[in-house]
């Protein structure tokens, strides 16, 4: 297996993201990199697993769905499978990667709150995360005994401590309580007057708050909790179309079909 590949093997690095079932969570490629030149990935369909990058210096200017948007350091970025990704970085720009898939690997983001992906996740520069990263890159490059074993460990460890500054977030937020709600019934029918009423705000002032707060609209943050989910869905199962349109909330399946396609 390769191990670090540079952007000259980017078409190594596309056919090493093979998915897995073989493991819980396995490292398909780690390393170190400097972002010189625009990058983005090989094929147009996006790597088969996902990708989580550490930015250690600098910013990397990141799109998003067609927008545009910056990691800065410290900061982590988990793009899923199938994800078309492009980014670019003023020298001296550095990240660390890890690509990673697993039998377990959707549930366990799922489990930690990243429905919603990609994602930045806006943190300080930890010495502790950094040195972890760099272990787990080390430990993949050794081909130690339990390599594997190891690499996934320290990457749950990771995962967990980003998931930690996401959900404090939450908790910190003057909208605690209505988005606690909502992350927990994303896929039953919210009506905003109760989520205003949860804050003790009215209905215009909670949907102000809200999209000052959160960017988007109480609607448009559900739409894309339920989407997202029914996303990992078609990946990770074999339930149908209608099956899983009642699962994420929506009783038409040919509502949640235009609905998904637009999005």
């Amino acid at each position: 297996m390769a191990k670090i590949i540079r952007y000259i093997d980017d078409e190594l690095l596309y056919f090493n993201s093979k998915v897995s079932n073989d493991y819980p969570l396995l490292i398909n490629t780690a390393g170190h990199y400097d972002v010189r030149t625009p990058f983005e990935t090989y094929s147009s369909i996006g790597r088969d697993d996902y990708f989580l990058a550490f930015v250690t210096n600098g910013e990397l200017s990141i799109v998003i769905d067609g927008n545009t948007y910056i990691a800065k350091k410290g900061n982590f970025v988990i793009f899923p499978p199938k994800y078309h990704y492009q980014f670019a970085g003023n020298p001296p720009t550095y990240y660390l990667s890890i690509h990673f898939t697993g039998s377990y690997a959707d549930r366990f983001l799922t489990e930690c709150g990243f429905n919603n992906l990609p994602c930045i996740i806006d943190s300080e520069f930890s010495v502790e995360m950094h040195n972890k990263c760099k272990k787990l890159i080390d430990t993949f490059l050794s081909n130690e005994p339990l390599a594997i074993q190891l690499c996934a460990s320290i990457l749950q460890e990771i995962i967990l401590y980003i998931a930690k500054i996401e959900l404090d977030k939450v908790n910190t937020s003057p909208l605690k309580a209505s988005l606690k709600y909502i992350h927990s019934f994303y896929t039953n029918k919210i009506d905003i007057p109760y989520l205003a009423k949860i804050e003790k705000l009215s209905c215009s002032s909670y949907f102000t708050k809200f999209k000052n707060q959160m960017g988007k609209s109480p609607n448009e943050y559900i739409i894309e909790l339920r989407l997202q989910l029914a996303k990992n869905m078609l990946d990770s199962t074999n339930l149908s179309i209608k099956q899983i349109s009642e699962h994420v909330g929506y009783s038409d399946q040919y509502f949640f079909s235009r609905l998904f396609k637009k999005h």
